[in-house]
């Protein structure tokens, strides 16, 4: 990794530059951004989905401003009511997840969030937009930054991209206005509290720290329950392609299902059929394959002889603490509240 460190340094100059030259602007309703400091494997998308119930349940109507990583096309484009028959290329595999997830949610997809926001503002009229991956995006002015770190790797080597994981320096935890620490089941109580004392003086914020539970094993579609009596006899195995293949596997054991080994491929990597049925067909017959509900979006169109080999492992954020303080974090942002 040392000998990457004079190429992060050309990118902490290049950050330096983008965030001195970015124009921010402000938009009429509130913004609250959820994002982190390093790359991928944060918990980022299910404090999303989190998000997003939480405001429905208040009967607050949330537009997801997201650039759609990794997506095919360049055209923006409004999710709604699930999303269904959308095309992952068309909009990138989280923020189809999320529309799947919160259906009553609205995601638009596009490079340029704040465009995007009022070109579709009247046609929407949202009462808060929850801007995805932001705390790096200076082209929109938030109301409320929240921030989520992995205690299993909070600040990876210490190191700013490419030598290492961070995006940004630890310190600028001073811009956040709220922090969670995610994954705190995969490190001791020794460790945890060292953590949040580091968090708390880099950025003197309140502090929520979960872990994940809630664990239901679904089909493909994530629409019906599948049945794991059918791994009792049968040799099982974790697939993903996400940023922290370690925490989903910490949560199939957690869950009670003991697998054979592990398919880690890169984060969002997206592959056709074929691929994936060499995957799938290395192994026995009779053999399973959790995935994440991530992944489980890009699946959608796979034969049905492999998609029944499939088990979805779906999670949600479980507070140990600060959920009450998110929460009025979050009102406090809102007009109305």
């Amino acid at each position: 990794m040392k000998l990457l460190y004079p190429l992060s340094l050309i990118y902490s100059g290049l950050y330096k530059l983008d965030k001195k030259f970015s124009n921010s602007k402000k938009i009429l309703k509130p913004v609250i951004s959820i994002g982190n400091i390093t790359c991928g494997g944060n918990g980022k998308t299910p404090i999303v989905i989190e998000l997003l119930n939480f405001l429905v349940n208040n009967n607050i109507k949330p537009v997801v401003l997201t650039r759609g990583y990794m997506r095919k096309s360049k055209i923006p484009l409004v999710l709604k009511n699930g999303a269904l028959g959308t095309n992952v290329l068309d909009s990138g595999d989280e923020p189809l997840l999320i529309a799947r997830s919160v259906s009553k949610s609205v995601i638009i997809v596009g490079a340029d969030r704040y465009g995007n926001a009022l070109r579709f503002e009247n046609e929407i009229n949202p009462d808060v937009y929850v801007l995805d991956d932001g705390f790096q995006h200076w082209n929109l002015q938030r109301d409320l930054d929240i921030v989520c770190i992995n205690a299993a790797n909070p600040f990876g080597n210490g190191m700013l991209i490419p030598a290492g994981s961070l995006r940004e320096p630890s310190k600028t935890l001073d811009r956040a206005g709220f922090v969670i620490i995610t994954n705190s089941d995969m490190v001791s109580y020794g460790e945890l509290q060292k953590l949040k004392k580091t968090i708390f003086d880099l950025s003197g914020k309140s502090i929520a720290v979960t872990y994940y539970g809630d664990f239901k094993y679904k089909t493909i579609d994530l629409n019906e329950h599948f049945n794991i009596d059918l791994f009792k006899y049968s040799d099982v195995y974790s697939l993903s392609a996400i940023g922290f293949a370690d925490g989903f596997k910490h949560s199939i054991k957690k869950s009670g299902i003991k697998i054979k080994d592990s398919i880690v491929l890169r984060d969002h990597s997206s592959y056709n059929n074929e691929t994936l049925k060499k995957i799938v067909n290395k192994k026995a017959k009779d053999s399973y394959f959790i995935i994440t509900a991530k992944d489980a979006i890009k699946y959608q169109n796979i034969d049905a002889s492999i998609k029944e080999r499939l088990a979805v492992l779906t999670v949600r954020p479980q507070f140990i603490m600060g959920k009450e303080q998110w929460e009025q974090e979050i009102l406090k942002c809102l007009p109305c509240s």
